[in-house]
């Protein structure tokens, strides 16, 4: 393994706690009431950190999707494709900062209630990277390659996040305020051990694509 394969690795795990870190202080904003926008329901601060957090999602997608294609090929190509939805969380990630816009602006619009062309296709695509999460647990908790309990909140993790961030802006509050955070924590204790162990310990060792033997975390 070069020198920069070395770095990128190192940079990687950074990403494994950075990106779940970042989801947990955009829903710990949110609560606070942190530049919060009009209805209630968003803060433009929680946009930003949430659009960031989604951003770092997609190496983390693309690299489980590889290290799950070495035990289960078909399957890990089906996670690498679907998996780049995960990214299209940026979009109703930014929308909040747009409702933040209008309401300095003095426009009453609530954005999360429109339904603008062409919206259908990014939203399937996102429910897609939704998706891949649990098709990774699955994957993992018959194939191997994480301990079952990472493989358990990889598949509970976006189910609760749907069930606290589906809705428009007419969400109830416990959805909102219960289940959102709750959500970004399961992604922290999922993600956060396999970025640490990626951090402290040599690369070549952790490695789970080698053979497709070897246990990531």
């Amino acid at each position: 393994m070069s020198r920069f394969d070395q770095m990128q690795f190192k940079l990687l795990g950074l990403a494994f706690i950075v990106g779940p870190l970042l989801l947990v202080s955009a829903a710990l904003t949110f609560r606070l009431g942190v530049g919060l926008t009009s209805y209630g329901v968003s803060s433009w601060v929680e946009g930003v950190l949430m659009t960031l957090a989604f951003l770092i999602f997609v190496p983390i997608y693309l690299h489980l999707a590889r290290v799950l294609g070495q035990r289960a090929p078909r399957l890990g190509l089906v996670c690498t494709i679907t998996g780049l939805g995960i990214g299209l969380g940026m979009i109703p990630s930014s929308i909040r900062l747009t409702q933040a816009g209008l309401d300095q602006m003095g426009v009453d619009v609530a954005l999360f209630s429109l339904q603008p062309p062409g919206q259908m296709v990014l939203v399937l695509w996102m429910g897609l990277g939704m998706l891949t999460t649990i098709l990774l647990g699955i994957g993992f908790l018959v194939k191997g390659g994480l301990p079952r309990w990472t493989a358990v909140l990889l598949i509970l993790a976006p189910i609760v996040f749907i069930v606290g961030q589906g809705g428009d802006e007419s969400i109830a509050a416990w959805q909102i305020n219960i289940m959102y955070p709750l959500s970004c924590l399961l992604y922290l204790a999922a993600f956060a051990p396999i970025g640490w162990r990626y951090l402290t310990q040599p690369a070549d060792s952790v490695v789970g694509e080698v053979g497709g033997q070897t246990a990531v975390a």
